[in-house]
């Protein structure tokens, strides 16, 4: 899916497109599993200044938005627990338990899940979990094989659904988001 708000902030698409996919994945008709699928959203982002700004984003004004979706829609509240990130800030003894943090599922009475997985092109290669079904892309990768390569890591045993948010201020966004049917195709 490809989404562009040309009269919001990239910041305000970004906080209004995870808190509905996360609210929606809290809210899903169905099993434990099936919600399991959709449960950890991934965030992948093309530089690291950009995934910065997204993470204070997800911690305040994703959850605040969750609070209003599910009053709106009187549905169950979603609360945010457990942001990680997959970049190459992140210390290399806690990659691999970030790692098997991503495998933790939504139904594990144990552990708590991911519920936000902030991630760089590290996560394109080497990262094979089936659980995640769904990814939020900040604006048009730089290349079609890191396209391919990140946007893979979800969908791998069910349906996947990655949703790439435009930046309207940026002509090859917009050129991307025009043309987004025949490029996929």
């Amino acid at each position: 899916v490809g989404v562009m708000a040309p009269s919001t902030s990239h910041a305000t698409l970004l906080v209004r497109t995870y808190a509905s996919l996360l609210h929606s994945a809290a809210n899903v008709q169905g099993t434990d599993n099936i919600r399991d699928q959709y449960w950890t959203l991934v965030g992948y982002f093309g530089s690291l200044r950009v995934l910065g700004a997204a993470t204070m984003q997800v911690r305040d004004d994703v959850s605040l938005r969750l609070n209003l979706l599910a009053n709106l829609l009187g549905e169950r509240r979603r609360d945010i627990e457990n942001v990680l990130e997959l970049t190459s800030n992140v210390a290399g003894p806690e990659i691999p338990a970030n790692l098997r943090a991503i495998e933790v599922r939504y139904d594990d009475p144990d552990q708590c899940p991911v519920d936000v997985l902030l991630a760089t092109n590290m996560i394109s290669v080497g990262v094979d979990v089936d659980r995640l079904g769904v990814m939020a892309v900040m604006g048009q990768p730089q290349s079609t094989s890191e396209y391919i390569q990140a946007t893979s890591r979800v969908g791998r045993r069910n349906p996947g659904l990655v949703v790439t948010m435009f930046n309207a201020a940026r002509s090859r966004d917009r050129s991307h988001y025009e043309a987004f049917r025949s490029y996929h195709q």
